[in-house]
C-alpha cells in the first residue's frame, strides 16, 4: 500500500507530531525536507521522545511501496533484503546493533544503488560521531550517517504541545476522561526522564483506574508516586501497569520491544545502584555481578551520567 504523497504537509496526528511549538514545527520541516534525499536517515534523541513515531512518518510520506520490516541482527537483516515486498529496513539503536549488522548495512549501501535497495532508517540515543567517539560505529558508517541525521526534540521542548497531545492520547484511550485545567501545567512542570512514553504511560494508567468524569492535577500526582499495593508493587504488577502503553500497534515495530524493555529496566536499576554506592563504578559492578567496561558503556549508551555524590 503506498503511503500519503510526499509534502502533504503537517503529520497526521496519530503519528504523534501534533502542536504548533517551534521544536515540533522544526521538526515536520525537516521530515519533509528529508523526503527529496529520501532512502538514508538517522533520527536522534532521547528514548520515548518519538523517533520510531518520526521514522513512520518518513515512510508513509515517502509513498513508496513494500514493508516497513524492522531488522535486529544481521541475519534478520539479510532475510529482509531477500524478500521483494521489503520497502524499509528500519533499525532500531543503531549504536546497540552487533557490528555484523552494521557491516552488513555499509555493505549493502555500497553494493547497491540507491534505486534498487530498500530504504533505511535508524533511530539512537547518540548522534553517529558520538557512536564513532564512543568505538560503537565505524568511521566509515559514522560519517556516512552524520549528513543524514535529524534530531527528534524531547518532552521538555514541547511542552507548547502537550495541550494537543493529550487529546489525542486520551481520545485513543476510549476513556470518557476529561483532564482538568490544572493537568497540563503540572505535566509541564514534571521531569520526565521517558519523555512522551512515560507521561503517556501515566494517563493510560489515569484512564484505567480513575472514576469520574474530570482527571484533576491531584489525581495524576498520586498516581505518579510509586504504589505500595503488594500487586502494584510486584515487578509483574509494574509491567501489567507500564506495558500497554508501550504496545502501540499503530507505530511500534515488531522485533523491538525486548530491547526497550530491558533499557528501560536497566536505566532505573543502574541509577539506584549507584545511588546506593556513592557514585563509585567499581562497586556498583561487583554488585550487579557485571565488568565495570561493560557498566561503563551501558552508563554512556543510556545516558546516564555519573558523579559521586556530596551528601
Amino acid at each position: 500500500m503506498r503511503g500519503a504523497p510526499p509534502g502533504q504537509g503537517s503529520a497526521p496526528a496519530s503519528l504523534g507530531f501534533d502542536g504548533q511549538s517551534d521544536s515540533v514545527r522544526q521538526l515536520r520541516d525537516g521530515l519533509d525536507a528529508s523526503l527529496s534525499a529520501f532512502g538514508l536517515h538517522v533520527l536522534t534523541g532521547e528514548s520515548g521522545s518519538g523517533r520510531t513515531r518520526a521514522a513512520r512518518y518518513l515512510w508513509t510520506q515517502s509513498g513508496r511501496n513494500g514493508r516497513f520490516v524492522p531488522v535486529i541482527d544481521r541475519l534478520s537483516f539479510e532475510e529482509a533484503l531477500t524478500d521483494a515486498t521489503t520497502g524499509c529496513l528500519f533499525i532500531n539503536e543503531i549504536g546497540l546493533a552487533e557490528p555484523g549488522l552494521q557491516a552488513a548495512m555499509m555493505q549493502m549501501l555500497h553494493g547497491r544503488d540507491g534505486t534498487e535497495r530498500p530504504a533505511v532508517i535508524c533511530t539512537s540515543s547518540w548522534t553517529p560521531a558520538r557512536l564513532v567517539q564512543d568505538r560503537r560505529m565505524s568511521e566509515a558508517l559514522g560519517a556516512v550517517l552524520a549528513s543524514r541525521n535529524l534530531s527528534v526534540p524531547p518532552a521538555r521542548d514541547r511542552h507548547d504541545d502537550l495541550s494537543a497531545v493529550c487529546a489525542v492520547w486520551m481520545g485513543q484511550s476510549g476513556s470518557q476522561l476529561a483532564l482538568h485545567e490544572d493537568c497540563l501545567p503540572w505535566l509541564a512542570h514534571q521531569d520526565w526522564p521517558g519523555n512522551f512514553r512515560q507521561m503517556r504511560q501515566l494517563l493510560h494508567h489515569a484512564s484505567q483506574s480513575v472514576q469520574g468524569a474530570l482527571l484533576t492535577a491531584s489525581r495524576l500526582a498520586d498516581l505518579h508516586r510509586v504504589d505500595t499495593t503488594p500487586d502494584a508493587a510486584s515487578f509483574q504488577g509494574l509491567m501489567a501497569r507500564y506495558l500497554p502503553s508501550m504496545l502501540d500497534l499503530e507505530t511500534d515495530t515488531q522485533g523491538t520491544l525486548h530491547a526497550r524493555v530491558l533499557a528501560e529496566v536497566e536505566r532505573p536499576l543502574f541509577r539506584l545502584v549507584l545511588k546506593a554506592t556513592d557514585g563509585n563504578q567499581i562497586r556498583a559492578a561487583a554488585l550487579l555481578g557485571i565488568n565495570r567496561n561493560t557498566l561503563r558503556k551501558r552508563l554512556q549508551l543510556l545516558g546516564i551520567e555519573v558523579g559521586r555524590s556530596r551528601s
